[in-house]
């Protein structure tokens, strides 16, 4: 196991660059990964500015239904899932973590201001970068929208609301984002989201289903190399953020699907036995030969699976809006 780095040798020999580096999150949760095994990094660093236009690719690619699926679902059946969580009938807030460029959710807020509902739209992001970028183009796009961006962590945003505004709450939480945490582990996260919600409030969860093993693999594993150009990018991150030294032709990318659990695991597999520097940390890493580094859980789930995790954690399941292929979910729930 590698020692952690020194923060006070680090600081005493001075340089921005490295100050910066240790501060920060990433940094910090570098280190505890790559100083447990298994080694791991959190799927959270994907999305820095190159990560983010590589996953533009993904969402284009034939072999990637997910973005497409939901987008069909909001865009057909946005009157439908409006009209079910009574937007009509009261003033609310709309909080949507994790918005992104918002690509999809436009579908759901043009339709809701030009209906005449009252609502504001509460993007939710630790990214100042992405909720600028989604205030200006909804600006441009969606003039008129009362948007108030908050940039906390998700549960902090909902506690910091609940003392801005007595309305009832309309969570969304798509992109299959529940996806990227164990079963359990979405347990807890969905029973966290109920303490903090009142009674009636709602969440419109996206969900990716089970279905053919192959056409999810696909998914994560396309031949055109760009799911892998993804997953790489976190060391060209480690290297352009916290300068390390990682050469991408030493490590592969490698993901499989489980189906009985749902589970699709991505790694990041070293080549050959290595030592990895990290100049800003002051610190290195060994890496064994064929060593994997866990980097994702996307977990897919069947509709009696999700309405039991419903019923567990608080919520009561109002209505399943589906794709026409019945490959992706969007789900209504009511805090009980």
């Amino acid at each position: 196991m590698n020692p952690s780095p020194n923060p006070e040798a680090l600081f005493s020999s001075g340089g921005q660059h490295k100050k910066k580096a240790l501060s920060s999150q990433f940094a910090k949760d570098v280190i505890h990964g790559f100083s447990r095994h298994p080694k791991a990094v959190s799927s959270q660093y994907f999305y820095d500015k190159p990560g983010d236009k590589i996953f533009q690719q993904i969402m284009n690619m034939p072999e990637y239904y997910l973005t497409r699926s939901e987008h069909e679902i909001l865009s057909r059946q946005r009157k439908d899932i409006c009209t079910a969580f009574n937007a009509f009938d009261e003033a609310f807030n709309l909080i949507e973590f994790g918005a992104g460029d918002g690509y999809k959710t436009k579908l759901l807020l043009s339709f809701l201001l030009e209906s005449g509902a009252d609502f504001t739209y509460y993007p939710v992001d630790i990214s100042q970068h992405i909720l600028d970028e989604l205030s200006k183009s909804l600006q441009n796009e969606i003039p008129g929208l009362r948007v108030k961006p908050l940039n906390l962590e998700y549960f902090s945003a909902l506690s910091k609301l609940s003392e801005m505004s007595k309305r009832r709450n309309v969570v969304l939480f798509l992109g299959s984002n529940i996806g990227n945490f164990s079963y359990n582990s979405a347990g807890g996260f969905l029973r966290r989201l109920s303490w903090y919600c009142k009674k009636d409030d709602m969440l419109l969860l996206g969900v990716d289903l089970k279905k053919d093993p192959k056409i999810i693999t696909r998914a994560y594993d396309d031949p055109h190399g760009i799911t892998a150009a993804f997953n790489l990018n976190l060391l060209e991150r480690m290297n352009r953020e916290l300068g390390a030294d990682f050469v991408l032709s030493g490590f592969t990318h490698h993901t499989f699907y489980e189906p009985l659990s749902g589970k699709v695991l991505s790694y990041l597999v070293s080549l050959k036995q290595q030592t990895v520097s990290f100049s800003f940390l002051d610190w290195e890493v060994d890496f064994d030969e064929f060593e994997l580094v866990h980097t994702e859980i996307s977990k897919k789930y069947s509709i009696p699976e999700l309405e039991i995790l419903a019923q567990q954690q608080g919520f009561q399941v109002l209505k399943h809006f589906t794709d026409e292929k019945k490959y992706f979910l969007d789900t209504l729930w009511k805090v009980k």
